[in-house]
């Protein structure tokens, strides 16, 4: 059986290669190969998480190490991934994604059912609200588990103009709202604070 943490090392590598690219063939290329490799690292996460599962098709488990609360992850490549997870080693319930190295942001939430409809997820503290919109997809959230998916360019201009839009949501003093289609749901502000700083260094800085 293949450890998830195992396979993300694994993917690490594959994902980096485009890197080499960037002196030889331009930024326009570089984005292109990086995108194109992305993709390539999608598909081998849904077939890793089959394996991960046993292969048997039982119900899809978190990702152990995960602990309860706010946290950030970041990665050389300039990217930062901000989550929120309600109980150690539960479901990410909340990821913000920005790949600065790629110009592209993601939202992800492992709760939904599987649907082909547009469905809005909204985060909101006291009349302040951000929305996108995404799909839930079967293996949305990565871990071969349905969830939220919502990912979409930003360059320069558009990262201040999501700046503008979605800090004041997560810099507020009450609890944010996180409403998925009908679900809605409060994550606690009280130690979103360091990770916060952490994020908006990475992405928007």
């Amino acid at each position: 059986m293949i450890r998830r943490r195992e396979f993300v090392t694994l993917l690490s590598g594959v994902v980096a290669w485009p890197l080499a690219m960037r002196a030889q063939q331009g930024e326009r290329m570089f984005k292109a190969m990086a995108r194109a490799t992305t993709s390539v690292a999608c598909l081998l996460v849904v077939a890793a998480s089959t394996a991960l599962l046993g292969g048997g098709g039982g119900p899809a488990v978190a990702d152990k190490g995960d602990k309860a609360g706010w946290s950030l992850t970041t990665d050389p490549r300039t990217r930062a991934f901000l989550k929120f997870v309600p109980t150690n080693d539960g479901p990410r319930i909340l990821v913000l994604g920005c790949l600065r190295d790629v110009d592209s942001f993601m939202v992800l939430s492992e709760q939904g059912v599987a649907s082909t409809q547009t469905v809005v997820l909204t985060l909101s503290n006291g009349t302040i609200r951000y929305t996108v919109e995404g799909k839930i997809e079967p293996d949305g959230a990565g871990v071969g588990q349905v969830g939220f998916v919502s990912e979409f360019d930003v360059d320069a201009k558009a990262r201040q103009q999501l700046r503008v839009r979605l800090l004041p949501v997560l810099e507020g003093k009450g609890p944010i709202v996180m409403t998925l289609g009908s679900i809605s749901r409060e994550l606690p502000a009280s130690d979103l604070s360091a990770p916060l700083r952490g994020f908006k260094s990475v992405c928007f800085g």
